[in-house]
């Protein structure tokens, strides 16, 4: 059966729920994790589209912050598709 999130999106959702709660731009994440800035936009923007992400805007702040839905608090990182 094939996997619902590529690796990079289970790495990155694993992540942002081991650290709830906490402020993490999309920068901090890919650092931590060793991924490229362009491919951590994708996963974001992969995760956003199914609802488990959402950016949000700091004021006096460039970056935003990203934060799991209840959804994505949720998710099986690990699950397959149906």
């Amino acid at each position: 059966m094939a996997k619902l999130f590529s690796d990079k999106a289970q790495a990155v959702l694993t992540f942002l729920q081991a650290h709830e709660g906490e402020d993490l731009t999309s920068k901090d994440i890919a650092a931590a994790l060793d991924i490229e800035g362009r491919s951590i936009t994708g996963v974001l923007n992969g995760l956003q589209r199914k609802g488990l992400v959402v950016r949000e805007a700091v004021e006096d702040q460039k970056d935003k912050l990203i934060r799991l839905t209840a959804d994505g608090v949720t998710a099986d990182p690990n699950a397959d598709k149906e």
